[in-house]
């Protein structure tokens, strides 16, 4: 009976050492080498609104629209053709290099 008594408080002395005995590391992550994120260069975007729509004219023949928007930062305009005169109001662009 004293074994059996024993032997349960080893066991939970045990289990409560080992809460106590694990912990969290608060330390900062370093990165050892070049990080692979950091030299990849990013494409940036912009916002590009509708201008106005145009119809686009090859050899005296209508040949589809054209849309033409404005960048939202500086930069020439971005022309999109497609054959319906419905352009949608806004995109993101891919920013001008200048």
């Amino acid at each position: 009976m004293l074994s059996y008594k024993y032997n349960k408080l080893c066991v939970s002395l045990f289990l409560i050492s080992l809460c106590f005995c694990t912990s969290h590391s608060y330390s900062k992550g370093k990165i050892y080498g070049k990080s692979k994120t950091l030299s990849k260069e990013y494409i940036k975007y912009e916002n590009c609104r509708l201008r106005k729509t145009l119809i686009n004219m090859k050899d005296g023949q209508k040949d589809g629209y054209k849309c033409i928007y404005k960048r939202q930062g500086k930069g020439k305009d971005v022309t999109v053709f497609q054959p319906s005169p419905i352009c949608q109001k806004s995109f993101k662009c891919k920013t001008e290099v200048q």
